[in-house]
């Protein structure tokens, strides 16, 4: 019995509080655990288990404490060890509080652990690696005093003992004097499950001289099988056969042929793991460097050679042989760069297996996690073929599955998978690493250049956008990695509409004004003329992907995938007839773009779609020939652009409009567009929305620069932010500058170089119909609110829109975003303004007022009148000065943060005046880049740190 239990601490050492199961555990961190075989198998037949979060943790070391609790429950069960507790102390450092005192105290009354000579036990000590191998071998049968585990030197003989019977085989990085980590534990633990039993002849304990000698008749020597069962398949009794009768070990092969270990455990099985290659290639290899690098001496002319688990053709394994395991005799294709080619050499039999695994990428389409096993499902972007390479196979429907732990994957996840053929089921996923950069260069069907470093293309590689001739150099691209680092998927770098542009006219160095410029229409609608590095005159017409140095020159690239409706291209057209035809010429006259549909008639035949990330940038020239382009982000905000105007016979008139944009890979859906509607029907799109809290309005503010303007509290589209509205508005421009009464919604707000909102538009009747007025009511449906009335019966009820823009705005003017329609309550006094998108009858955006009856509003602060307030601040310190200041009257500054759409108030101070004018200093500590308002009475002062 104590040689049972010596085993058990020995076994459970490392591990945390467990619970007994059967069968393979999926853990979620499953891909860092280095020794899967070993964690599953001792996993699987009860004695460790990960934690409550479905991790096993396989880096954590062991600590004592927890290993005297998992004693108990092997030994008494979970429910009985539970009882445990302590009278007394068992150790001077256990007081019968501590958590494991119950299964110390039980363990240490059994003979099972012992303290330390100072009386105390370190429940969390660690373990070392040599400790933890003398465990192990006291629990096969080694004797520590015959066998020399005492003393100075007792590292040296347990080493030797442990390396010399296969106890740390598989970790070729041992050191003992390092702390055991879980999984190392389980990986030894499983050696030693595999480990013959010793004993010794008749043992005798005599004293000499006052020591305990103890004297073996003979060395260690293996116990016999006796009458247990040989579930081992070795010679002799090993301890799995002894102490855990029911677990099987199996030789088979595995789903890709490969020689492979089975284990079960009381008829469950835990897995099937193959067998460790003898020599492993990832590319093509001569037959003769196979025989050279197994050291044989006999050839094999019948080698067996399976790809994907299905069996190939058989090849000749000889000396000097210099055909390779694929070639145009045998095999043909079947093994590139990327490919892994795992050989297994029985030297016993001279039998040489060359198992050819691809590896193939793709993508998370979905995960499953409700249900009994979780699961994802893998979308194939290679093309994966049976051994003639060449016939496809479909990895779809329950094919595409892969049972795993679903939380160590995100849909649209690039991944890494292998497929046997035999089995017909994806055997591995794992997530693909990625490296970002600009494309320098590319060899076809070779390699490519990605920021300085060469890359080697995998054998099954794939690109996101169809085809490796559309990639680009100077462009920037990502790239995943297969396990040997080679490229096996190339995709874009995220679209990003800010850095494209259209080019409107080109110049060269050639030209009379000797430099090399492009105008280019920028993503924002702007037009911008611009040095270039190069002659880009080629590049006239379409759509570029920019970048610019510090010294403000351009370096322009074609973006991927662009297209054009123009038969066959769309040239620029002089200034004369701009007014006319637009800044371009030869597009299509049976274009059709509706703001209610996604699908966009570029030309007869050929349709596309937008969507919500879809960037429209629309030139619309006026009778004088000056061009405005307006930007919309999304299908639903454009206009709807038509060559024939539906209010009048078609064939009156027809318009040719043209249109250049690029497509998502090799896919119809649109993510930039350029359009020349000039002289089209055309409605207007939905701009961005500007909401403009009234009861956040500053008083005028004039910085260092003298530009006038009012800070509000603001939601631009859907964020909230803070917007400055300029005193001056332009003319025709609706805001209401200064406004604090009444909340306003404006659209196509226009902002001059120094930030300032100059001028907007009120909401167009042809996108929103506005709703204003007061009462906002909870009513019963997942999208209906009510809206106006004294009760919610007498109130209208609307549908709210699924993605509808809803806030609510406090008595301050703070915004709060509301994130669900079910977040609103009844409020018979709360103000509203709503925008009812006409084209769909549900309410797109809303804002709600809270109203206090009890609150003066705009008042400022009781009895303060300034005529003016600066501030400046140095180290720690804010200098405000107040004019229009009365001797002895006090004057409370407060110090807000500009944070996004709200104030937040960082101190108050008050300060006594003097006649006039009073300088006070207020200690702050600001932070560099950042935006405060310094406000007394009805007076602020931007302070920019």
């Amino acid at each position: 019995m104590k040689k049972f239990l010596s085993l058990v601490l020995a076994l459970v050492m490392t591990m945390s509080l467990v619970t007994v199961s059967a069968g393979a555990k999926d853990f979620s961190d499953d891909g860092s655990i280095t020794y899967k075989e070993a964690v599953d198998v001792i996993s699987g037949i009860g004695v460790v288990d990960g934690y409550s979060g479905g991790d096993f943790k396989p880096t954590e070391v062991l600590t004592r404490g927890a290993a005297a609790k998992i004693i108990c429950n092997l030994i008494l069960g979970p429910t009985t060890a539970s009882y445990l507790s302590a009278d007394t102390a068992p150790f001077k450092d256990v007081p019968v509080t501590n958590v494991f005192a119950g299964y110390i105290t039980y363990c240490s009354q059994q003979g099972i652990i012992n303290g330390y000579a100072d009386g105390t036990f370190r429940p969390t000590a660690t373990l070392s690696g040599n400790a933890f191998m003398k465990m192990l071998l006291g629990a096969l049968g080694y004797d520590s005093a015959i066998e020399g585990y005492t003393g100075a030197n007792w590292t040296v003989a347990v080493i030797k003992q442990a390396a010399g019977i296969g106890l740390d085989d598989g970790n070729d990085e041992f050191v003992g004097s390092k702390a055991v980590t879980r999984e190392e534990a389980a990986l030894y633990a499983f050696n030693m499950l595999q480990a013959t039993m010793v004993e010794y002849d008749a043992k005798t304990s005599v004293d000499i001289n006052g020591a305990t000698v103890t004297i073996a008749g003979d060395k260690a020597k293996e116990v016999a099988q006796g009458s247990y069962d040989n579930n081992m398949h070795k010679p002799n009794l090993q301890f799995a056969e002894r102490y855990f009768d029911k677990l099987d070990k199996t030789e088979t092969t595995d789903d890709f042929a490969r020689p492979a270990t089975k284990w079960t455990f009381k008829g469950d099985k835990i897995g099937t793991y193959a067998d460790a290659a003898d020599v492993t290639y990832t590319s093509n290899v001569k037959l003769g460097d196979i025989y050279s690098d197994l050291d044989m001496s006999e050839k094999d002319k019948n080698a067996e050679v399976y790809y994907n688990g299905v069996e190939a053709d058989d090849v000749a394994v000889s000396k000097g042989n210099t055909v390779k395991v694929s070639s145009s005799s045998a095999n043909n294709k079947l093994v590139a760069d990327g490919s892994t080619v795992e050989v297994f050499y029985d030297e016993d039999n001279n039998d040489v297996t060359i198992c050819i695994i691809d590896t193939y990428v793709g993508t998370i389409s979905s995960k499953e996690e409700k249900v009994s096993d979780p699961y994802v499902v893998v979308n194939s972007e290679s093309l994966v073929t049976e051994k003639d390479a060449s016939t496809p196979v479909s990895i779809s429907g329950s094919k595409a599955r892969f049972e795993t732990n679903t939380d160590n994957f995100e849909e649209d996840d690039v991944v890494l998978f292998t497929y046997s053929q035999s089995a017909d089921e994806i055997k591995s996923v794992v997530k693909a690493e990625s490296v970002e950069g600009t494309l320098d260069k590319y060899t076809l069907g070779k390699n490519l250049t990605l920021a300085d470093t060469e890359y080697k293309y995998s054998k099954n590689i794939a690109f996101s956008f169809g085809s490796e001739t559309s990639m680009t150099t100077k462009s920037d691209y990502v790239i995943y990695l297969d396990t040997n680092g080679m490229v096996i998927y190339v995709d874009e770098q995220e679209f990003d509409a800010s850095q494209y542009a259209y080019v409107l006219y080109t110049q060269s160095s050639n030209s009379r004004f000797g430099k090399d410029q492009v105008q280019l229409v920028m993503s924002d609608g702007s037009v911008k003329t611009v040095d270039t590095d190069d002659d880009y005159t080629s590049l006239e017409g379409t759509i570029v992907y920019y970048r610019a140095d510090d010294k403000g020159e351009y370096a322009l690239r074609q973006a991927a995938n662009v297209h054009k409706n123009g038969n066959p291209t769309i040239t620029t057209t002089a200034d004369a007839s701009i007014a006319t035809n637009g800044v371009l010429s030869g597009g299509a006259n049976t274009f059709e773009m509706k703001n209610t549909r996604a699908a966009i008639t570029t030309k007869t035949g050929t349709t596309v779609y937008g969507n919500s990330e879809t960037v429209f940038v629309v030139a619309e020239s006026d009778a004088r020939g000056k061009t405005d382009y307006s930007v919309y982000k999304g299908i639903k905000n454009a206009p709807t652009i038509m060559s024939d105007d539906p209010t009048t016979s078609p064939n009156l008139e027809t318009k040719a409009v043209e249109m250049v944009y690029t497509t998502s890979g090799s896919s119809d859906v649109v993510t930039f567009a350029f359009i020349d509607a000039t002289g089209a029907y055309v409605t207007n799109g939905k701009r961005d929305v500007v909401f403009l809290a009234a009861e956040s309005a500053t008083k005028m503010i004039t910085d260092g620069d003298n530009n006038q303007y009012y800070l509000y509290n603001a939601v631009v589209d859907d964020e909230i932010t803070t917007v400055k509205v300029k005193a001056a508005q332009d003319a025709g421009s609706v805001v209401l500058a200064g406004n604090d009464t009444v909340n306003q919604v404006v659209t196509n707000a226009d902002y001059n170089n120094k930030g300032l909102l100059t001028s907007a538009d009120a909401i167009s009747t042809s996108d929103y119909t506005t709703l204003t007025g007061t009462g906002v009511w909870k009513l019963s449906g997942s999208y209906s609110i009510g809206l106006g009335g004294t009760t919610a019966s007498a109130s209208v009820r609307y549908t709210v829109a699924s993605d509808a823009k809803m806030y609510y705005i406090d008595t301050d003017g703070v915004i709060t975003k509301i994130d669900d329609v079910k977040n609103i309550s009844s409020d018979s006094t709360a103000t509203y303004i709503g925008l009812l998108d006409v084209t769909d009858g549900d309410i797109a955006y809303l804002f709600i007022q809270e109203v206090d009856n009890g609150k003066q509003e705009g008042a400022g602060s009781s009895g303060v009148v300034l005529s003016g307030i600066s501030a400046s601040y140095s180290s720690g310190t804010v200098t405000v000065t107040l004019t229009g200041t009365n001797a002895g009257q006090v004057y409370p500054v407060t110090i807000s943060l500009v944070n996004g759409g709200t104030l937040v108030k960082l101190t108050t101070a008050n300060v006594t005046g003097a006649a006039t004018t009073t300088t006070a200093t207020i200690s702050a500590a600001l932070s560099v880049g950042s935006t405060y308002m310094v406000t007394c009475g009805d007076q602020s002062f931007v302070l920019g740190v």
